[in-house]
């Protein structure tokens, strides 16, 4: 009986050998390989995130299709944080306020010769004001004419510049000496009375009568209706036309009444877009102290419409008219 008990506990004591050998315990085998796991699987989480690239030349030029599930990158707080800029969102769009300040350098002028009967009619009303002279330098740089829709500003600067505008070859046209709504448009009578107070201002400023006419808002503005009704700019246009005087309303507008100050870039395409299959154009923009941006964006537009084949010219009695009202 003594034998058979022996040779079990011989057999017990061999399985237990195994456990008692440092390094061969299952469940230390089992710690290490998880933990040589989780240190590879570290490594590659820390090797991505640090070198993650912004799929943008995958996605849309704008990178609108990248939207990252920051959700699935693993938590791993040992590593440092990476500035959020670069991992996550990758390189970020130029700002294009910086761009358009070099706008008219991306236009070039042709220095082909201009297509024949191509004409683009430059206007500037309100003026003068503090934009005449850069305007007047722009226009000088670019050996282009306009012609000046301007109003009666009486100071000795005003008048100076209204002298320098005749001086340099440009033609001066009439938009009313008030340039009040209320006022001008009650009436065929007044709208006259003041346009020729203008006209005889003009004349004893600089020695000229302008040939040209552009009504304050457009021939068919109905801001005129609180002052003189609902027909009272045709009944304005008609007796105006029957004295002889040549009206010029506008073709391409430059938006840059739409807003106190207009976005400069929003009045180059404005232009570039409403001039687009046009032979002869008439450009509406304003000479006024606040349209900075107007004159920033004059020499983009010269520079495109010369790029176009047009040439310039100054309105005159007979030139190409654009009226919203027939008289």
């Amino acid at each position: 009986m003594k034998k058979p008990l022996l040779w079990a506990l011989a057999v017990v004591c061999a399985g237990l050998i195994p456990l008692l050998i440092p390094g061969n315990k299952p469940e230390k085998r089992a710690a290490d390989s998880s933990a040589a796991l989780r240190e590879r699987s570290s490594g590659f989480e820390r090797y991505e995130i640090k070198n993650i690239e912004h799929p943008i030349s995958a996605a849309g030029s704008d990178g609108s299709d990248f939207a990252p599930n920051l959700a699935t990158v693993p938590s791993q707080p040992e590593l440092e944080p990476v500035p959020e800029d670069t991992a996550i969102l990758g390189p970020q769009r130029p700002d294009t306020r910086e761009l358009e300040l070099d706008t008219e350098k991306s236009i070039t002028p042709n220095s082909n010769k201009p297509v024949e009967g191509k004409v683009a009619y430059l206007t500037f009303d309100d003026g003068p004001s503090l934009s005449t002279p850069r305007i007047l330098q722009i226009l000088n740089e670019y050996e282009v004419k306009a012609t000046f829709f301007v109003i009666g500003k009486t100071s000795e600067e005003s008048k100076r510049q209204l002298k320098n505008i005749v001086n340099q070859g440009h033609a001066l046209g009439n938009h009313t000496f008030t340039h009040n709504y209320n006022q001008i448009y009650k009436s065929a009578e007044a709208f006259k009375a003041d346009v020729d107070r203008l006209d005889r201002f003009l004349e004893e400023t600089v020695g000229v009568k302008p040939e040209v006419l552009r009504y304050p808002g457009g021939s068919n503005n109905q801001l005129s209706w609180r002052a003189g009704g609902r027909n009272v700019m045709k009944t304005i246009t008609r007796e105006m036309s029957k004295l002889g005087i040549s009206y010029f309303d506008w073709n391409v507008s430059s938006t840059d009444a739409a807003a106190p100050v207009q976005d400069k870039q929003s009045i180059i395409d404005s232009v570039i877009s409403n001039s687009a299959g046009k032979s002869k154009i008439i450009v509406l923009m304003h000479d006024m102290d606040l349209k900075t941006t107007t004159v920033a964006a004059l020499p983009a537009v010269i520079a495109h419409l010369k790029s176009q084949g047009y040439r310039f010219e100054v309105l005159r009695k007979n030139s190409f008219t654009y009226q919203f009202l027939k008289p």
